[in-house]
C-alpha cells in the first residue's frame, strides 16, 4: 500500500507505516506560519495559506518520498498586535512547539525534517535554537523560508516595487491572487488612516505604503513568484530524501 496523500493528516497510520517499513517515506516537511494582520486587504491565514501550498506543490514533486505536515498557523507576531485578531506566541513557546514537532517525527521514525517558514518573525527564534534542537534530536534538521528562492536580480525583474517578501504588499497580493484570490479583498476605498494606530513609526509608514504597492499586484506577477518558490523548493526536498 502506498501513500494516500502527500498531507501527513490524510494518510492512514497502516499507510504511513507501511511506506516507511518500504523505504519509500523518508522526510517530512513543516511549514511554519502565523495568523495576524495582513494590511487592510488580505486575509489574516495569508501565510498559512500560502506557505503550505507552497511545500504541498514540492514535496508532489518527490512523493512518495516526503510528506507534508499540518501548517504550524501560530508564530511569532508580537510587532503586529496593534491589530486586533492577530495571534502571537511568545518565542520560547513556538520554539517548543517545533521542537515537539520534530520530536514527534522522530519517534515515528522519520530522520530528515525541513522546516520551511513563511513569517518573517518565526526565523530568528528557530535559527538560535536549531544546533541545539539537532543535537537533541539526532537527526537531519533543515530551516528556510521559501522566499531565499529569489535572488534580488529576480525580484527586480518581476515586482514593480522591488520589495520581497514585503508585509501584504505587491508580493503578497500577488501571491494571493494567484491561489486564492477569494481571500483578496481589495476596493478603491482610501488608506484609513484615521481607524489605523499603530504605535511603532517605522512600521506605520511601511503599512501605508505596502497598502499602496499592493496595488501593483497580480496573478501573473504572483504566478511566476510561486513557480520559482516551488521548483527552488521541490529541489531542496529532493536534496533531502536522497
Amino acid at each position: 500500500m502506498s501513500l494516500l496523500s502527500v498531507r501527513l493528516e490524510e494518510n492512514t497510520r497502516r499507510a504511513i507505516r507501511r511506506a516507511m517499513h518500504a523505504g519509500t517515506l523518508r522526510a517530512a516537511v513543516v511549514p511554519l506560519a502565523s495568523t495576524e494582520q495582513h494590511n487592510e486587504h488580505l486575509a489574516m491565514s495569508h501565510d498559512a495559506s500560502c506557505v503550505g501550498w507552497i511545500c504541498r506543490q514540492a514535496a508532489e514533486r518527490v512523493f512518495p518520498a516526503a510528506v507534508v505536515t499540518p501548517v504550524v498557523h501560530f508564530g511569532i507576531s508580537e510587532h503586529w498586535m496593534d491589530h486586533p485578531g492577530t495571534l502571537t506566541l511568545t518565542p520560547e513557546t513556538f520554539a517548543q512547539v517545533v521542537y515537539e514537532i520534530c520530536d514527534s517525527l522522530r519517534r515515528g521514525g522519520i530522520g530528515r525534517i525541513l522546516l520551511v517558514n513563511g513569517h518573517g518573525g518565526n526565523r530568528r527564534p528557530i535559527e538560535a535554537h536549531l544546533e541545539e534542537f539537532r543535537a537533541k534530536l539526532g537527526i537531519r534538521l533543515e530551516l528556510c523560508s521559501y522566499w531565499e528562492a529569489y535572488s534580488s536580480d529576480f525580484v527586480k525583474r518581476c515586482l514593480e516595487s522591488g520589495e520581497c517578501p514585503g508585509h501584504s504588499g505587491e508580493f503578497e497580493t500577488s501571491e494571493a491572487m494567484a491561489i486564492f484570490p477569494q481571500s483578496v479583498h481589495m476596493d478603491e476605498e482610501a488608506y484609513p488612516a484615521g481607524e489605523v494606530r499603530i504605535t511603532d513609526a517605522k512600521r506605520a509608514a511601511d503599512d501605508q505604503r505596502f497598502f499602496a504597492t499592493a496595488r501593483l499586484a497580480s496573478a501573473e506577477k504572483g504566478r511566476v513568484m510561486l513557480e520559482a518558490a516551488v521548483d527552488w523548493l521541490a529541489a531542496r526536498i529532493e536534496t533531502l530524501t536522497r
